[in-house]
């Protein structure tokens, strides 16, 4: 019985904190960019939060996604005039 409970419990510590691990991952998004609001600029957003890894432009909107590989998604929405328009954290 000894040797069962000397397993077993450093495999249910790993597993615990491995579903911490994850759970911190993919709330990432939500506490990354939870100061960004609608009405920023974008020098605002970028003092705040840094430049993103990525830059989408269409039809002069611009899309900054800090979405990571890890976690969810992370995008801020800027119209023409350069003022956040939304926050999205899928």
């Amino acid at each position: 019985m000894r040797p069962l409970l000397f397993i077993s419990v450093p495999v249910v510590l790993a597993m615990i904190g491995f579903a911490a691990c994850l759970h911190s991952a993919f709330m990432w998004s939500d506490r990354f960019l939870e100061p960004v609001h609608t009405g920023m600029t974008k020098s605002q957003v970028r003092d705040l939060v840094g430049a993103p890894p990525s830059i989408r432009e269409k039809h002069g909107a611009e899309t900054w996604d800090f979405t990571r590989a890890w976690s969810r998604d992370a995008r801020v929405y800027f119209d023409t005039k350069g003022v956040v328009s939304a926050v999205e954290t899928d």
